[in-house]
């Protein structure tokens, strides 16, 4: 028996007691067979996935912190590992958001429009969508009131849809900011000679690039830059920068307003991806005194984090039922319900995660809870 080829390792010689060798680690079974084997071997593969995440889901969707301390007690194998969960529900949520996400247009008006049905989402002044024709600052106003109207029905008819939320608050900043630009014209025209411009923002023929103020004049990264007292010097000249491309980016959002969503999809995923070490770091700084690894403060991170994807996806897949159903007013507003539940559900959720796996009392969990939502809050948007 021990004669035998196959019962030694073809790599080192060692005997074989099982489908992999002790010593080196390599399996018995390779690529070079029959084909229905190689097909039988993945179809075992899925499966066993497939039971693994049939428990995993479950756990993970209602029961806060359990998947963290099962895998801290060495229960690991009946479930799919942290980073396999969070990877899959990650990738899977935001290619769903994405494709999902409807997307727009800018009209012969231009009025920024759903792409799909036509309807006006958000108007930038009047009929021809300027404010360069208002002669008055009081005209300026009631242009940009009635902008910012269109905008908040849009914000209220779109809840739900991924990413429909920073696409307005950009719409919303550039018709601010338009309107400003044109108050601040008038203005000058009135009190001096000369206005200094935004450098770089070589207006459109039709006078829309938004002149940015600050102290009540306009910016300028010499004669009036944003200054941060608390931050050095070359922070400062970073910030400055970037406001200099606020003009040119907001006009080829006027543009193509689908570059932002587009934007917002493609950073998000890779943003999460870095802030998982991140928060881990978080949480062993606020939790230092428990004497928990790192590697289990990550496996709290992105069993969370997963959390988070998938609640995204099940948001996700109710956007698109109401899209195939929408005809239904039950229908809209059981999943509009249902939408709000899951929301409160995420921000319980997480805050019983931490109450859970680190055991603290009630006050002190909420104010590490608190601080891990702004402090991951600010990164993002970052």
């Amino acid at each position: 028996m021990a004669n035998r080829p196959d019962a030694h390792c073809q790599n080192c010689g060692s005997p074989l007691y099982g489908e992999h060798c002790y010593a080196c680690g390599q399996p018995t079974k390779g690529l070079v067979r029959h084909v229905r084997s190689v097909a039988g071997d993945v179809v075992d593969t899925l499966f066993n996935i497939d039971s693994r995440l049939l428990r995993t889901l479950p756990a993970l969707l209602f029961r806060p912190g359990f998947l963290s301390l099962e895998y801290f007690e060495g229960r690991r194998i009946r479930y799919v590992s942290p980073v396999r969960l969070f990877f899959v529900l990650c990738i899977t949520a935001f290619f769903a958001a994405r494709l999902a996400m409807p997307t727009f247009e800018i009209d012969g008006d231009d009025r920024l429009v759903l792409g799909e049905s036509g309807e006006v989402v958000a108007e930038a002044g009047d009929e021809d969508g300027s404010f360069e024709r208002a002669t008055s600052v009081s005209e300026v106003e009631a242009r940009l009131a009635a902008s910012l109207a269109d905008i908040e029905t849009a914000r209220r008819e779109g809840q739900g849809v991924p990413g429909l939320g920073g696409v307005l608050d950009e719409a919303e900043a550039g018709v601010r900011a338009e309107a400003a630009a044109r108050i601040a014209e008038l203005e000058a025209a009135t009190n001096a000679p000369e206005v200094a411009t935004t450098e770089g923002a070589d207006p459109d023929a039709d006078g829309t690039t938004p002149e940015l103020n600050f102290n009540g004049r306009p910016w300028h990264p010499e004669t009036n830059p944003v200054v941060i007292a608390s931050l050095p010097e070359a922070a400062n000249d970073w910030l400055n920068a970037q406001i200099g491309h606020i003009p040119q980016n907001w006009k080829r959002i006027r543009e193509d307003p689908n570059l932002l969503s587009n934007a917002f999809f493609s950073a998000l995923p890779t943003a999460l991806f870095v802030l998982v070490p991140v928060f881990a770091l978080l949480l062993k700084v606020l939790y230092l005194f428990e004497k928990r690894l790192y590697m289990e403060h990550l496996v709290v991170a992105l069993h969370g984090h997963a959390f988070v994807c998938a609640m995204l996806l099940l948001e996700t897949a109710a956007g698109a039922v109401e899209d195939v159903f929408g005809g239904s007013a039950w229908l809209s507003a059981s999943l509009g319900w249902l939408t709000w539940v899951g929301t409160l559900w995420a921000a319980i959720y997480l805050w019983l995660q931490l109450r859970r796996v680190y055991g603290q009392g009630v006050v002190l969990t909420t104010v590490k809870y608190v601080l891990l939502a702004f402090v991951e809050g600010v990164l993002l948007s970052i």
